[in-house]
């Protein structure tokens, strides 16, 4: 149970793509526009999975949010975390469609 526990507060500690893409949709959307993203607009359903791919999908930057080993590491906890919020994150695909990335001039 100790384990579980220190599991959920790394992946939100890290900035889990899962927890930002439910409670922050137009920061995920927004954050991948400002790094020019190849991706349109994220599925709510694996959404934390498919932002981080998106996060690796454009040009090269530097920083720690583009590091890979991280990003595959985020994408792994992500896509365990939407694995267990599939009724949820299904049901906002069918009511909302998917998170649109705006792009704007940064």
């Amino acid at each position: 149970m100790k384990l579980w526990i220190a599991g959920c507060l790394v992946a939100a500690i890290s900035g889990c793509g899962t927890i930002k893409t439910l409670t922050d949709e137009d920061g995920a959307a927004d954050n991948l526009a400002k790094w020019k993203s190849d991706c349109g607009s994220i599925p709510r359903v694996y959404s934390g999975a498919a932002y981080q791919f998106c996060n690796l999908s454009g040009p090269v930057r530097s920083g720690s949010h583009w590091a890979a080993p991280p990003i595959l590491l985020d994408m792994v906890i992500s896509g365990i975390a939407d694995t267990i919020l599939i009724p949820y994150t299904g049901y906002l695909q069918y009511q909302q469609g998917d998170i649109q990335v705006r792009r704007k001039q940064y």
